[in-house]
C-alpha cells in the first residue's frame, strides 16, 4: 500500500507535468500565432505599399473632384459587400479550423451564394444610386465598381480566408500581395489611358477578375478544389447571416460617412475626409495581420466558453494596445506631410487625420473583444452590437455632417468605434460572471455526490 507522502509526490509531479505541458502549449500556439501574423503582415505590408502607390496614382491625377465621385461608389458598394458572401466564408472558417476535410464542400457553398447574391446585390445599387449618390458617380461607374468589390473582391476574399482557416501565412501574403500588384499596374495604366474616373473605374473592375481567377487557381492546387454541394446552401447561408450583418454594419459605420458626405456635403469634403482614413486603416495592418492570425485560435479556444477566448484576447490585448497607442503618437505627428504626398488640395486631410489618430487605439481593442465573441458562438451578439453602432452613426450623421462637414465625420467616427468597444466587453463580462457561477455549481455538485 502506498503512503500518503509517495500519493502526494506522485500527485505533485502529475501537476508539475500538467502545469508545463499547459505551459509548452500555449508557447507554441502564441509561436505559430507569431509566425502567422508576421507571414501576414509581410503580405498587408506589400499590399500597403501597392495600395498607397495606387491610392496617391489616382488622387492625385483625378483630383478631389473626380476621386470624390469614386469614392462615392466604392462607399456605397461597401455597406452591401458583406451581403455578397453572406458570411459563409468567415462560416468556412469556423467549420475548417475545427476538421481541415471539410474544406472542399464549405469553399464550393461559399463560391457558389457570392456568385448569386451579388449579382441581385448589383441590382439593388443600380436602384438605390439616384437617390443616395451625386449626379458625377455614373451607372456605369458603379456596375465597375460593383463588380470589382461584390463578385471579384469578395471571392478572392475567401480564397484568403481558406489560407487563413488553414493557417497558411505564406500563401495568404502571396495572394495578398499579388492582389494589389494587379491594382497598381491598373492605376499605372489609368495615367498612360487617361486620368478619368470612369477610366479608373474600368481598370478597377478588370484588376479584381484577374486577381481572382488567380486566387481560385492558387486555392484549388494548395488546398482544395472546390465542391460544390447543394445541401450546405441554406443552413450555410442562415449561419453566416450573423458575420455577414456584423460585417455589413461594420461597413457602414465605416464607410457610409463618406458616402453621406459627398450626398449630404460635398464631393471635396468626402475626398478629404476619405484620404486621412486611409491612413488610419494602412496604419491598423499589423492590429489585422495578428487578428486574421489568430481567428482560427479563437474558434478552438472559443470551445471551451468565453472565458477560454478571453483570456487568449488579453494575452494579445497587452501588446495590440500598446501598439495602437504609438500609432496614434505617429499618425499625429506626421499628418504634416499628407499634403507634401499628395498635393495642396489635400491641405485639410492633414488636420481631418489628427482628428482620426486615436481610432487606432480603440480598434486595437474591440477587434478582439469581437473575435472572443465570435469563437465562442456568440457572433449574434457581436452582431447585435454592431448593428446599435451603425445607426448611432447614420443618425448622429443625419446632423453632425451638415452641420460640420468632414469634422462631424471624424467626431461620429470616434464616438462610434468608442461605443463598440464599451458594448463588447459589458456583454463579454456578463459572459464571465455567468460562466463562473456554472462552474461554481458544477463544482459545488460534484462535491456533494463525492460525499455521497
Amino acid at each position: 500500500m502506498a503512503s500518503p507522502f509517495t500519493h502526494r509526490a506522485h500527485t505533485a509531479r502529475d501537476t508539475r507535468w500538467r502545469v508545463s505541458l499547459r505551459e509548452c502549449l500555449r508557447q507554441s500556439i502564441g509561436s505559430q500565432i507569431v509566425c502567422n501574423a508576421t507571414l501576414m503582415l509581410s503580405g498587408q505590408g506589400l499590399q500597403l505599399v501597392g495600395r498607397m502607390g495606387y491610392f496617391v496614382i489616382v488622387a492625385h491625377v483625378l483630383g478631389p473632384a473626380g476621386y470624390g465621385s469614386f469614392v462615392a461608389c466604392t462607399a456605397l458598394i461597401g455597406t452591401m459587400s458583406p451581403f455578397a458572401s453572406c458570411g459563409t466564408g468567415h462560416v468556412m472558417i469556423k467549420y475548417v479550423a475545427r476538421d481541415r476535410n471539410v474544406l472542399a464542400a464549405y469553399l464550393g457553398n461559399a463560391l457558389l451564394v457570392t456568385l448569386a447574391s451579388g449579382s441581385v446585390l448589383t441590382l439593388f445599387a443600380l436602384i438605390l444610386r439616384p437617390h443616395v449618390l451625386p449626379a458625377s458617380s455614373t451607372s456605369a461607374m458603379l456596375i465597375a465598381v460593383a463588380i470589382a468589390d461584390l463578385l471579384g473582391m469578395e471571392m478572392n476574399t475567401i480564397c484568403l480566408q481558406v489560407f487563413l482557416a488553414l493557417e497558411q501565412g505564406r500563401r495568404f501574403s502571396h495572394l495578398m500581395a499579388w492582389s494589389t500588384g494587379v491594382r497598381l499596374l491598373a492605376a499605372v495604366v489609368l495615367v498612360a489611358l487617361g486620368p478619368t474616373a470612369m477610366h479608373w473605374a474600368y481598370l478597377y473592375a478588370a484588376s479584381a477578375i484577374i486577381a481572382t481567377a488567380t486566387g481560385i487557381v492558387a486555392v484549388s492546387r494548395s488546398g482544395a478544389p472546390p465542391r460544390f454541394q447543394l445541401n450546405l446552401f441554406v443552413p450555410s447561408v442562415r449561419e453566416g447571416v450573423h458575420f455577414a450583418t456584423a460585417l455589413a454594419s461594420q461597413s457602414v459605420y465605416n464607410d457610409i460617412d463618406k458616402t453621406m458626405l459627398a450626398r449630404l456635403s460635398t464631393v471635396e469634403a468626402a475626398a478629404i475626409y476619405a484620404v486621412a482614413y486611409r491612413f488610419i486603416e494602412a496604419a491598423i495592418l499589423p492590429i489585422r495581420s495578428v487578428a486574421n492570425a489568430a481567428y482560427p485560435e479563437f474558434f478552438r479556444h472559443g470551445l471551451n466558453g468565453v472565458t477560454s477566448g478571453f483570456g487568449l484576447a488579453r494575452r494579445i490585448l497587452r501588446r495590440s494596445t500598446f501598439y495602437g497607442l504609438a500609432t496614434a503618437v505617429a499618425l499625429f505627428v506626421a499628418a504634416g506631410f499628407v499634403p507634401i504626398v499628395l498635393g495642396r488640395a489635400y491641405q485639410e486631410s492633414a488636420v481631418a487625420l489628427r482628428w482620426l489618430c486615436v481610432l487606432p487605439v480603440i480598434k486595437s481593442v474591440h477587434i478582439f473583444l469581437s473575435d472572443t465573441l465570435t469563437g465562442s458562438n456568440y457572433q449574434w451578439q457581436t452582431s447585435s452590437a454592431q448593428i446599435v453602432v451603425a445607426v448611432f452613426n447614420v443618425l448622429i450623421n443625419l446632423w453632425i455632417i451638415r452641420a460640420f462637414a468632414w469634422r462631424g465625420a471624424a467626431w461620429s467616427s470616434l464616438a462610434t468605434d468608442g461605443l463598440l468597444m464599451v458594448l463588447l466587453y459589458m456583454i463579454i463580462r456578463w459572459h464571465l460572471g455567468r460562466e463562473r457561477v456554472a462552474a461554481r455549481l458544477a463544482s459545488s455538485q460534484l462535491f456533494a455526490a463525492g460525499g455521497q
